[in-house]
């Protein structure tokens, strides 16, 4: 819990800030097109944007555990574990 606690204190900071950050959604997608795992014809920018209108829509505890799971897959290093992993988020 004290992991998720820091990696949303972080990501709220870097959300404050004008360049150099991006949601934690981009993050997600981008990795996802970078590791291919993308439906066709979706960019990483749709992406974004779909599930951030998802996460939007989700309750703030809901929202909490989605960007945990998230973070969870953003850690990994691999693309078959990041694609594992991408394949076991919930739908929101």
């Amino acid at each position: 819990m004290r992991t998720f606690r820091i990696r949303m204190a972080v990501a709220l900071a870097c959300c404050g800030l004008v360049v150099g950050c991006s949601s934690t959604e981009a993050q997600f997608c981008d990795r996802a097109d970078e590791c291919n795992i993308l439906p066709a014809g979706l960019s990483a920018d749709e992406c974004t944007d779909r599930i951030t209108q998802c996460t939007e829509d989700l309750t703030s505890s809901d929202r909490a555990d989605w960007y945990n799971i998230m973070g969870d897959c953003l850690e990994l290093k691999s693309c078959t574990n990041f694609a594992n992993c991408y394949g076991n988020v919930p739908n929101c």
